[in-house]
C-alpha cells in the first residue's frame, strides 16, 4: 500500500483529483490524502510515502529531500488560461508571473498570439511572489496569469488575473510518477536497510565519510571497539580518531591503505582505508578497523582448530619429480596399490620419501576423503605411541587429561594410518598392533569397551624386518599381517636419471621461495654431484639446494660454490660412481659394487625381479634392446 498526500494547488481540483483516483485501476494499491496547499507552506509532519504538489510548494520539498512528484503546467495549461484572460479583458500586455517550475517559457505562447505581448515572471522565493506582481504592473501589463496565490494577490490591486488549472490528464500523469516514485524509494530502503544490517551485525568497524574527511556512516561495531566513545560519530572528523591516516591522500590521490598498525587510547587496530570512487573524482573514504589483539587470539584459534582437524594427505602422485623407469614402475606398483584396501609396507632408507608415496596411496585410493594419519614410531617412547595410537580414558595414569584422548587408529577412522620406522615398536605394541590388524578393533587404555575401527594400514621402514623376525627382534605374524602389498624405493644413488631433474627443482623452488640468485648448476658440477652417493637421499639433496641458494650469489653454480654447500664432494674418488662406504648401504650391494668384474647375469636377473619379469622396463632400466635382453637371457639361461 502507497501512502500519498496530495497537495491540491487550488480547490477547484479537489473533485478531479478524487474522480482520477478512483477512476485508476490501481487504485486499491493506495492511500491517499488530498490537502489544500496554501501560500508559504512550511510543510511539517508528511506522513507519507510520496507526495504531490505545483508550483512553489513541489520546488520546496524536491530543495528538502521529501519524496516528490510534481504537478507539471504544460504549455496547453497555459494557453488556456491565456484565452480565458483575453475572454475577460481586451488587453495588448499580459504577465506569467508564478514558480520558475511552472512558468518558466510561458512567453513562447507569443507565436500563436501575434498581436499580444505575453512576459514571463519565473521566481523561486514564494515570499517575492507580491513584489514580482507589482514589478509587472509597473511594466505596463494589463493583465496576470499565474497560479492560485498569484490571482489572490493581483485581486487586492484590482488587476484582471487568470489562474493556470491543471486538467485530469496532468493529475494522473502525477499520480503515475508518484507511484514509480514511491516504489523506487522502497527498493532503496531495502536495498538500504540490508546493508545496514550487514554492516551492523559485521566484526570490525566500518566508516565512511564525504570528500572532507567528515564520517557520513558508522556501523554499531565501531562503538564497540571505540570503548570511550559514547556520543554518535556522524558528523565527526575521521581524523579524530584516527590521526595518522592522511584521509586527504586517501580522497585526493586514490591512494590506498591496507592492513596498517594504527593506534587510538593505546588500543592496536589493523586498519584498511580506501576511496569511494565517485563519477569524475573520489566522492570520500572508507575506513575499516579491527582489534589487532583479537586477530590474533582468532588466528590461534583457527590454528589450534585446522591442527585438530588437519589430518589430511597432501601429496599425489602427480608430484614426484622423477624421469627414470625405475621409478615409473614402482609408480605404477604404488597406483595399483591405492585401488586395494590391503596392507602396505613400504621399504626405503632415509629420505628416499616413504610418506610421500603413502600420502599419494591415501590420495588415490577409495579412502581420500577420510582422515590420512602419520606417526612416527621411533620418535616416541613405548608408554606415549601406545597412548597416542590407542587413546585413553580419563584417569588411565597420572598425567592424562582430562576427559581422555582419542587414539589415532580412532582418528583415522575409514581412512589411513602410516606407521611410520615401523621395525622399532617395542615387542608389546608389536602384540597390540597385530590384534588390531586382525580384529578390527581397539581398546583404549584405563577402559574395556572395544571400538570398531575400519582402518587401512600402510608401513615403512629401512630396516629389513625379515632379518629382524630372524632374530627374533619383530613378530612374524605381524610381518605377514603388515606386508601384504611391498614397495620397494631405490636410493637416490639408483636414480641416476633423476638427479639432474631433481636438483632443477629444489633450486627452482628455492629460487621462487626466497627470490635467489642462483637458477642452475653448471655442467661440471652437476657431473660431480650425480656421482656424488647422496647418502641422506632427497632430503640430504633438498637440504643442499637450500643451502647452495643462499650461499652462492651468482645465477649459476660453479664447481667452488658447490664444494663450499657440499664439502663432502673434495672426498669423493674421481673414477667412483657411488662406491663410499656407509652404515645406510646394503651389504650386498657394496659388495656387488666392490666387484672387480661386471656380474651381467645378476644384473639381469636383479633388472627383472624389480620389475615383476617386465622385459621392456628390465631393458629400459639396463638401457639394453628387448631383444637383446631376450638373447642374453637364453645365454644364462634365465628363464
Amino acid at each position: 500500500m502507497i501512502r500519498m498526500v496530495f497537495f491540491a494547488p487550488y480547490p477547484e481540483i479537489l473533485p478531479i483529483i478524487q474522480q482520477v483516483f478512483s477512476e485508476r485501476p490501481d487504485q486499491k494499491e493506495f492511500q491517499y490524502e488530498v490537502i489544500q496547499d496554501f501560500f508559504n507552506n512550511p510543510l511539517e509532519n508528511i506522513n507519507a510515502d510520496v507526495a504531490i504538489a505545483r508550483g512553489f510548494t513541489a520546488h520546496t520539498m524536491q530543495k528538502k529531500g521529501i519524496i516528490c512528484t510534481e504537478l507539471k503546467v504544460t504549455g496547453y495549461d497555459v494557453i488556456a488560461a491565456i484565452d480565458t484572460c483575453l475572454k475577460l479583458t481586451p488587453v495588448k500586455k499580459i504577465a506569467i508571473v508564478g514558480a520558475f517550475n511552472m512558468v518558466y517559457g510561458s512567453e513562447n505562447a507569443e507565436s500563436i498570439y501575434p498581436d499580444i505581448r505575453i512576459t514571463c515572471y519565473p521566481i523561486i522565493d514564494e515570499i517575492r511572489l507580491e513584489e514580482m506582481i507589482q514589478k509587472a504592473v509597473s511594466d505596463g501589463n494589463g493583465a496576470i496569469v499565474g497560479g492560485y496565490t498569484t490571482v489572490m494577490i493581483a485581486g487586492k490591486y484590482n488587476i484582471p488575473a487568470v489562474m493556470i488549472k491543471s486538467g485530469r490528464e496532468a493529475v494522473n500523469n502525477a499520480i503515475a510518477e508518484a507511484k514509480i516514485a514511491a516504489e523506487i524509494s522502497f527498493r532503496e530502503k531495502e536495498r538500504s536497510n540490508e546493508i545496514a544490517n550487514i554492516m551492523n551485525y559485521s566484526f570490525q568497524g566500518i566508516m565512511s565519510t564525504d570528500r572532507q574527511g567528515m564520517i557520513t556512516f558508522a556501523n554499531s561495531y565501531c562503538h564497540t571497539l571505540l570503548k570511550d566513545v559514547k556520543t554518535s560519530l556522524i558528523g565527526h572528523s575521521i581524523r579524530k580518531y584516527f590521526p595518522s591516516i592522511p584521509v586527504e591522500h586517501v580522497i585526493a590521490d586514490g591512494l590506498k591503505i591496507l592492513s596498517d598498525l594504527q593506534y587510538y587510547h593505546d588500543l592496536p587496530f589493523l586498519v584498511n582505508c580506501v576511496p569511494i570512487e565517485g563519477e569524475y573524482d573520489n566522492a570520500g573514504c572508507v575506513l575499516t578497523f579491527q582489534n589487532a589483539v583479537q586477530i590474533q587470539a582468532e588466528e590461534r584459534q583457527i590454528r589450534k582448530k585446522m591442527h585438530q582437524s588437519g589430518f589430511k594427505a597432501k601429496y599425489h602422485f602427480s608430484q614426484i619429480v622423477h624421469n627414470s623407469p625405475v621409478m615409473d614402475a614402482i609408480i605404477l606398483d604404488a597406483v595399483s596399490f591405492s585401488y586395494s584396501d590391503s596392507n602396505v609396507l613400504i621399504y626405503g632408507e632415509t629420505g628416499t620419501g616413504k610418506e610421500l608415496f603413502a600420502q599419494s596411496i591415501h590420495n588415490s585410493s577409495p579412502r581420500r576423503n577420510n582422515p590420512f594419519v602419520a606417526i612416527n614410531c621411533s620418535a616416541l617412547s613405548e608408554s606415549l605411541l601406545e597412548s597416542e595410537l590407542f587413546g585413553y580414558v580419563e584417569g588411565a595414569f597420572t598425567g592424562a587429561a582430562k576427559g581422555g584422548k582419542t587414539g589415532f587408529f580412532e582418528i583415522a577412522h575409514r581412512g589411513t594410518i602410516f606407521l611410520d620406522e615401523i621395525g622399532d615398536i617395542s615387542p608389546k605394541l608389536q602384540s597390540r598392533l597385530l590384534r588390531v590388524l586382525q580384529e578390527k578393533e581397539i581398546i583404549r587404555l584405563g577402559n574395556d569397551t572395544v571400538i570398531p575401527v575400519d582402518v587401512r594400514v600402510i608401513s615403512a621402514t629401512n630396516k629389513n624386518l625379515k632379518e629382524a623376525v630372524a632374530k627374533g627382534e619383530f613378530r612374524q605374524d605381524l610381518l605377514y599381517r603388515l606386508d601384504v602389498l611391498e614397495l620397494n624405493l631405490p636410493p637416490l644413488r639408483r636414480r641416476e636419471h633423476d638427479i639432474a631433474l631433481l636438483l632443477n627443482h629444489f633450486i627452482h623452488f628455492e629460487h621462487e621461495r626466497t627470490g635467489c640468485h642462483l637458477h642452475a648448476i653448471c655442467d661440471q658440477s652437476l657431473e660431480e654431484l650425480i656421482r656424488y652417493p647422496w647418502p641422506g637421499n632427497i632430503r640430504e639433496m633438498k637440504n643442499f639446494c637450500e643451502r647452495i641458494c643462499i650461499l652462492c650469489q651468482k645465477e649459476c653454480a660453479e664447481p667452488e660454490d658447490v664444494c663450499r654447500a657440499l664439502p663432502e664432494l673434495r672426498s669423493l674418488p674421481a673414477s667412483s660412481a657411488h662406491t663410499l662406504t656407509g652404515s645406510q648401504y646394503d651389504s650386498r650391494e657394496l659388495a656387488a659394487n666392490s666387484a672387480p668384474v661386471y656380474d651381467e647375469p645378476a644384473e639381469i636377473r636383479k633388472a627383472l625381479s624389480l620389475f615383476r619379469n617386465n622385459r621392456t622396463r628390465a631393458a629400459e632400466y639396463l638401457h639394453i634392446h628387448p631383444s637383446t635382453l631376450w638373447r642374453k637371457m637364453k645365454k644364462y639361461g634365465i628363464l
